[in-house]
């Protein structure tokens, strides 16, 4: 990880798991560069991205960015495949991981290619610059962004800021390398439980 920057975006509290993969992968080398404070995602990964081109022209010895959430556990050889095989192909590479209704984050492109969610995603820093290169700037603030990404309907279809990405780094190679993806979710008890209590109990519903 000693080649990587690892940049991730935070608006609210990172997950302590994440947390713990994040202390992990810098002590086994990787530099991190958090991006926090905006609340709209797709200014968000502008503003992340922006950064982090600023600061791989400080630190030409890394050739890979990865792209980390505030909510995904990767362990460090997870986080080293990924990278491995951007660095490898020269291309965006993702590993996999799953939303609530147990899909993955992800679609089918083309030329067996994907468009997929930023969660664990590597980025060579040649393709980042080229991006970069090929995007609009804007001022926001007194501070000059590059708009690397953003969310808008196309074609009768809704594209994600995330896709879009995707869509301007030429597509994503998906690899099969799971990550998890952490959720709080309510947990509800099943009908045999609430009719057992009810039977104990006496009590209707």
């Amino acid at each position: 990880m000693k080649k990587t920057l690892i940049v991730m975006s935070v608006y609210g509290d990172m997950e302590q798991l994440t947390r713990d993969c994040l202390r992990v992968l810098t002590r086994a080398g990787a530099a991190f560069l958090n991006e926090r404070g905006c609340s709209d995602v797709a200014m968000a990964r502008c503003r992340a991205l922006t950064y982090s081109c600023q600061r791989l022209r400080e630190m030409p010895d890394r050739d890979v960015l990865l792209m980390l959430d505030a909510d995904i556990e990767v362990s460090l050889e997870a986080a080293q495949a990924v990278t491995d095989a951007a660095r490898r192909t020269g291309q965006a590479c993702s590993a996999i991981y799953g939303n609530l209704g147990g899909r993955i984050c992800a679609a089918r492109w083309k030329d067996g290619l994907w468009l997929a969610g930023l969660g664990c995603l590597a980025i060579p820093v040649k393709l980042l610059f080229e991006v970069e290169q090929q995007s609009q700037t804007f001022e926001l603030l007194g501070d000059v962004f590059t708009a690397f990404t953003w969310s808008t309907p196309e074609e009768g279809h809704w594209v994600s800021e995330d896709f879009r990405l995707s869509m301007r780094l030429g597509g994503v190679r998906l690899l099969p390398v799971a990550v998890g993806h952490v959720k709080k979710i309510p947990i509800w008890p099943d009908d045999e439980t609430i009719a057992k209590i009810e039977a104990e109990s006496g009590e209707d519903k």
